[in-house]
């Protein structure tokens, strides 16, 4: 009877340490990346699948993820980047 109890309560443990019990429900793909939701750095996702913090942007600028190329770049606040066949001027 100890023994069942002992295995239930191990069990319950790695269930409430699961990615699920926290609320991320879907992993990321390995080698990803992304700006934080604050714009102030990126995060990148790791072999497990879970987003890790990156690097930080440097004052007065922020995150912004380029779709193209699926990197994201620091770049000046207010910077508005200009478009394949757009005028630059």
């Amino acid at each position: 009877m100890k023994f069942i109890v002992f295995a239930v309560a191990t069990l319950a443990s790695f269930v409430t340490a699961s990615p699920e019990a926290s609320g991320e429900t879907t992993k990321c793909k390995p080698a990803t990346y992304r700006c934080q939701s604050s714009h102030k750095g990126w995060e990148v996702c790791n072999t497990s699948g879970q987003w890790v913090f990156a690097g930080a942007c440097p004052a007065r600028t922020v995150c912004k993820f380029n779709e193209a190329n699926g990197s994201p770049y620091c770049l000046p606040r207010g910077f508005k980047a200009v478009k394949d066949g757009e005028d630059e001027m």
